[in-house]
C-alpha cells in the first residue's frame, strides 16, 4: 500500500511539473497572437494551469481574457474568464466579487448548455456558502457540481466536488461521513493524476484525525498534503498546512516546533496575500507565547492579530453589505426564472391543445363515427388541462406576489442597515477612538466604559430586532405555543433592565405576580416584553418610573406597561404600527432605534391570538397593554 501511494504521489508531482512548465511555453506564445478568441482561450488555458499556483499572474492573465472575450462578445471565453476569476477572487478572500463573477459565469454557462462548466461554477458558488458556514446549502451545490461532472466523465471535476462535499460534511462535523467522501476522492485521484487534488485529500484526512484527537496519523497526513503542493507550487495549500501541523505541535506542547512551522506559515501567507491565514496564525502564535510565559511576545503577536483582524472585520462589513443584495438579487432571480419556467410549460400546454385539436378535426374527415369517439376523450383531456393551466397561472401569480415582497423587503432591509446602523456605531467608534488615545483618569475611562457598553447593549438589541424582523417578513413567523409562568418571566425580563433604568434614574417596578399562567410563544412573548420596556425606559426622564402589571380579562391575561415618560400624539400613534411607514424617534437621551421593535411587537401579539392598544398623551407618560391567552395549569 505504501509504495502504491509512493508511486501516486511522484506520478501526480511530474504530472504538475509539466503543467508548470507548459503554463510557461503557452505564455510565451501569447506574444504572437493578435487579439482574437485564439488569444481568449490560450489565455483561459494558462489561468486555469496557474490559478492554484500563483495567483497574481493568473489575474493578470484572466483579467485580460475577461475583457477582450466581452469585448469579442466571445461567450464561451468569457464565461470561462469569469469562473477562474471567481475562484481566485475566492482564494484571496474577497467573496462578494468571487459570488458576483461566479453567479455571472454560471448563468453564462448554463445559456450555452456547457453542463462541465457549469459543475466548476457550482463548486466556486458552493465554496462560499461554507465560508459562511451555510454548510447544508454548499453541500447540496457540491452534489449537485459531483452529480453532473460525473455524468460528463470530467474526473478532475467530479473529484474536486467530492473533496468539497467532505469539508462540508467535517464543517457539520459528520466526521465518518466526511472520511468516506476525502477517501473516494483520494481514489479518484490516483486515477486522474491531479496533484492538487490529493494534496486536498490528504489535508482533509488530516482534519479528521485531529478532530478524533489523533495527532500523529494527522501529522502524517498533513506531511504527505505538504509533500505534493510543494512540489506543485500550490502556496494556499502549503499555508493551510503548514497552520494545522503547527496546531497539531502546539497541542502536544511542542512548542519550539509549532513556532517554527508557523512561521513558516508567515512567510508564505505574505508572500501571497493570504489575510485569513495570517489573521489564525498570529492568534496561535501569541497563545504559545503566552504558555511559555512570554507575556511580551504574546503581546506582540496579539497586537497583529488585532490589526489584521480589523482590517479584515472593516473589509468584510462591507463585502457583507454587498454580498447581502447580491444574494437578494440572486434570489430575486431564482424567483424570476421560476416564474419563467411555469409561463413556458403554460405555452406548451397551449400548444398541446391546439396539437389535440387539430387531431380530431383531421379524424373527423377520416370516419365520423371516430369523430364522436375522440371528442369524447378529447374534451376530459381538454378540460384537465385547462385545470392545470388554471393552477399553474395562480402559481405564476403567487411567484410574481412573493419577488415583490423580496423586493419591499430587501430595500427596506438595505435602508434600515445603511441609515439607522451606520449612526450608532460611527458614534461607539468615536468613543473608542477616545479610550484608545489615552490620557483618561480612573474615574473618565470608566464612565466612558459605561458609555461604551450602554451603546454595545443598543447596537445588540437593534441587531437582535433586525434579524428577528427579517426572518419574519421573508420566512414568515413560526409559533410553538407553550404555558409559561408569566410572573417569573417578567421577573427575568425586568432584570435585564434594571441597570439601564438606574444609570437613567428611572425606577422599575414589576408588579406581576408569579404563578400567572399563559398559553403563547415563551420566545415570542420575551421579546415582546424586552421591547416594551426598552421603549419604556428610552422615553422616560430622570425620576421617572416604569411599572409592569397583568389582570385577568375573561379568558386573556392583559399586560400592561406604564411610563411616566415624554409620552406620543395621536398622529404618531397612528404610525406605530405602519409596515409602510418607517417611524422611529430620539429618547430622552438622545438614544436613537431603528424603529422596527414595535412591528414586530404587534406581529408577534398578533400571530400568538393577541391584541394591542396603545394610551398616551405628550407630557403625561404612555401605557403599552397587550393580551395572551389565559392558562388554566402546566
Amino acid at each position: 500500500m505504501a509504495c502504491k501511494v509512493k508511486v501516486f504521489v511522484f506520478l501526480s508531482l511530474l504530472s504538475l511539473s509539466v503543467r508548470g512548465q507548459e503554463a510557461d511555453t503557452l505564455a510565451a506564445r501569447l506574444g504572437a497572437l493578435p487579439p482574437g478568441k485564439e488569444r481568449v482561450d490560450l489565455l483561459n488555458t494558462i489561468v486555469s494551469l496557474l490559478r492554484e499556483r500563483n495567483v497574481y499572474e493568473a489575474v493578470q492573465y484572466g483579467t485580460e481574457a475577461m475583457g477582450l472575450a466581452k469585448k469579442l462578445g466571445y461567450k464561451p471565453g468569457y464565461g470561462l474568464a469569469l469562473e477562474n476569476l471567481g475562484w481566485i477572487y475566492y482564494r484571496r478572500g474577497l467573496y462578494t466579487d468571487a459570488f458576483e463573477l461566479s453567479q455571472e459565469a454560471l448563468k453564462i454557462t448554463t445559456e450555452l448548455g456547457d453542463s462541465t462548466a457549469m459543475a466548476r461554477c457550482l463548486n466556486n458558488v458552493a465554496a462560499i456558502n461554507y465560508e459562511k458556514a451555510q454548510y447544508r446549502e454548499a453541500l447540496k451545490r457540491f452534489r449537485q457540481a459531483y452529480a453532473i461532472s460525473w455524468r460528463r466523465k470530467d474526473i478532475e471535476t467530479a473529484v474536486r466536488s467530492l473533496n468539497n462535499i467532505s469539508f462540508s460534511y467535517l464543517g457539520l462535523k459528520k466526521i465518518d461521513s466526511a472520511g468516506y467522501y476525502a477517501q473516494k476522492a483520494l481514489e479518484g485521484s490516483k486515477a486522474n493524476r491531479d496533484g492538487y487534488l490529493p494534496a486536498f485529500s490528504f489535508r482533509i484526512l488530516g482534519d479528521i484525525e485531529f478532530e478524533k484527537g489523533n495527532f500523529e496519523p494527522a501529522l502524517k497526513n498533513y506531511r504527505e498534503a505538504m509533500r505534493i503542493s510543494e512540489a506543485t507550487g500550490n502556496y494556499f495549500i502549503q499555508a493551510s498546512t503548514l497552520h494545522r501541523i503547527g496546531k497539531v505541535y502546539a497541542s502536544q506542547k511542542k512548542f519550539e516546533m509549532a513556532l517554527e512551522t508557523l512561521n513558516k506559515n508567515v512567510q508564505i501567507a505574505r508572500q501571497n496575500g493570504y489575510a485569513d491565514e495570517l489573521e489564525r496564525t498570529y492568534k496561535l502564535i501569541a497563545g504559545i507565547h503566552y504558555s511559555n510565559h512570554e507575556v511580551k511576545r504574546a503581546y506582540q503577536y496579539l497586537n497583529r492579530h488585532l490589526a489584521i483582524h480589523d482590517s479584515l472585520i472593516n473589509q468584510r462589513n462591507g463585502e457583507r453589505m454587498g454580498l447581502l443584495s447580491a444574494q437578494f438579487e440572486s434570489e430575486i432571480k431564482q424567483s424570476q426564472i421560476e416564474a419563467l419556467e411555469q409561463d413556458a410549460k403554460i405555452r406548451e400546454e397551449e400548444i398541446k391543445r391546439q396539437e389535440i385539436l387539430g387531431y380530431v378535426y383531421v379524424g373527423g374527415f377520416v370516419l365520423l363515427m371516430g369523430v364522436a369517439f375522440i371528442l369524447f376523450f378529447s374534451n376530459r383531456k381538454i378540460k384537465r388541462i385547462n385545470i392545470e393551466l388554471e393552477l399553474k397561472k395562480r402559481q405564476v401569480e403567487s411567484q410574481s406576489a412573493q419577488l415583490k415582497n423580496i423586493n419591499q423587503a430587501k430595500d427596506k432591509l438595505l435602508s434600515i442597515i445603511s441609515h439607522d446602523m451606520r449612526s450608532p456605531l460611527s458614534s461607539l467608534r468615536g468613543v473608542l477612538n477616545i479610550a484608545q488615545a489615552g490620557g483618561l483618569s480612573p474615574q473618565e475611562l470608566g464612565a466612558l466604559t459605561g458609555q461604551i457598553r450602554s451603546q454595545l447593549d443598543t447596537v445588540y438589541d437593534d441587531l437582535a430586532n433586525l434579524l428577528q424582523w427579517t426572518q419574519s417578513q421573508l420566512q414568515g413567523l413560526k409559533v410553538t405555543p407553550g404555558i409559561f409562568d408569566l410572573g417569573k418571566m417578567a421577573d427575568e425580563v425586568a432584570l435585564l433592565f434594571n441597570a439601564p433604568a438606574a444609570a437613567k434614574g428611572v425606577a422599575l417596578a414589576n408588579q406581576i405576580e408569579a404563578g400567572l399562567l399563559a398559553h403563547a410563544d415563551p420566545n415570542h412573548v420575551k421579546l415582546i416584553l424586552r421591547n416594551l420596556l426598552s421603549n419604556a425606559i428610552k422615553f422616560s426622564k430622570e425620576n421617572g418610573k416604569v411599572t409592569l402589571s397583568a389582570k385577568l380579562s375573561g379568558e386573556f391575561v392583559e399586560v400592561s406597561v406604564a411610563d411616566t415618560g415624554v409620552g406620543i400624539g395621536a398622529d404618531e400613534i397612528s404610525k406605530l404600527f405602519d409596515h409602510a411607514v418607517h417611524f422611529t424617534k430620539e429618547g430622552t437621551n438622545k438614544e436613537k432605534g431603528m424603529g422596527i421593535g414595535l412591528l414586530l411587537v404587534w406581529e408577534f401579539v398578533g400571530k400568538n391570538g393577541g391584541a394591542m392598544n396603545v394610551k398616551s398623551s405628550p407630557g403625561e407618560g404612555s401605557v403599552f397593554s397587550f393580551t395572551l391567552k389565559r392558562a388554566t395549569g402546566a
